[in-house]
Formats: structure tokens, C-alpha cells, sequence
């Protein structure tokens, strides 16, 4: 077997191992259209900035409910990681992980008019060490929920939106 036929052959061979054997997705805008509807509770500022969302929880128990049936959670056993700091809310970056054998993961915040940001299902036995990028429009706070074993477990983190400075990474509890 010559050198371009073993190279070629051993990448294939790479690249079906690297593919997961079940793939599935679920349209959670099909099959829950109410949770994307749950707005946070934001009124116009003096200066047109909105307030409100910083300390209001509402919106996120509110499409936590829709999403999953119930708001009752523990706030342990996930782990969120985001900026302290957002230089830019444009591209903010989270990261979730859980050693919990999880089936769904959702992802929500309090600083945009909608609560819900991203939902994800996942394959049987597989890992959740997820990482994302979402768009904050204020300063307010992140809230990561997993569902394992019939039950929810959450963690939340604060940051903070602004125009420029030094970011840094929090890892507080905001959501009781």
C-alpha cells in the first residue's frame, strides 16, 4: 500500500470514529413555541436604557417552567462559566459542564427582552462540556439549568456589559 492511499484511508477511518453515533435535535421552537414567547420584565429608563432585568428573575423561572415542566431546582451540581466582564455584549462566552448524567440543557438571562437563549438535548451517556457565545444587552445575570435524572440542577453567574475595560471570570449564585 503506497504512502497516499494509508494517509487517506487512516483520516476516514478517523474522521467515522469522530463522528457521535446517534445525532438528534429536537425543535424546541416547534415543540415549545410558549417558553421562546416569555419576556423579561424590562420598563423604558429615563435616559431609554432598560431596567428591571438586573434583579428580576421572572422571565427566567417563567421559560424554566414552560421548558421543563417546573422551576423547582437546586442550585448545584453544574458548573457556568462567563466574564465577570463583557467588553462586548455582542459576544459574550459561556461555558457549561455537568458530570450529572443530563437529557436537556438550557441556557437563559435576564438582560435581553426574551429569556430564553439556547436549549439543548442530550444523547444518552454523553458528556455536557458545552461552550457558546450569546449576545447581552445589559448587565445581568446568566442562568445554565440541566435536567438529570427527572430533576433540575442550575447555576447562575452575574456580568457585567460595558463598553470597554479589563474583563475577569465570576463564578457567584445569583438565583434562588
Amino acid at each position: 500500500m503506497n504512502r497516499r492511499n494509508f494517509l487517506g484511508l487512516g483520516l476516514g477511518v478517523a474522521a467515522a470514529a469522530a463522528i457521535p453515533a446517534q445525532l438528534s435535535a429536537i425543535d424546541f421552537r416547534a415543540t415549545k413555541p410558549k417558553a421562546w414567547d416569555v419576556m423579561n420584565p424590562f420598563k423604558k429608563g429615563k435616559k431609554g436604557d432598560l431596567t428591571g432585568g438586573a434583579n428580576d428573575h421572572s422571565g427566567i423561572k417563567a421559560a424554566i417552567k414552560e421548558i421543563f415542566g417546573t422551576d423547582a431546582m437546586t442550585m448545584s451540581g453544574v458548573k457556568l462559566k462567563t466574564p465577570a466582564i463583557a467588553e462586548n455584549g455582542a459576544v459574550v462566552p459561556v461555558s457549561v459542564s455537568t458530570k450529572k448524567g443530563a437529557t436537556k440543557v438550557a441556557i437563559l438571562n435576564n438582560a435581553n427582552p426574551e429569556a430564553l437563549v439556547a436549549v439543548f438535548t442530550v444523547p444518552a451517556g454523553e458528556p455536557v462540556d458545552y461552550s457558546v457565545r450569546i449576545k447581552m444587552q445589559q448587565t445581568g445575570d446568566i442562568v445554565a439549568v440541566v435536567e438529570a435524572d427527572g430533576k433540575l440542577y442550575a447555576a447562575s453567574n452575574n456580568t457585567k456589559v460595558t463598553a470597554g475595560g479589563c474583563g475577569g471570570w465570576s463564578n457567584p449564585s445569583h438565583l434562588k
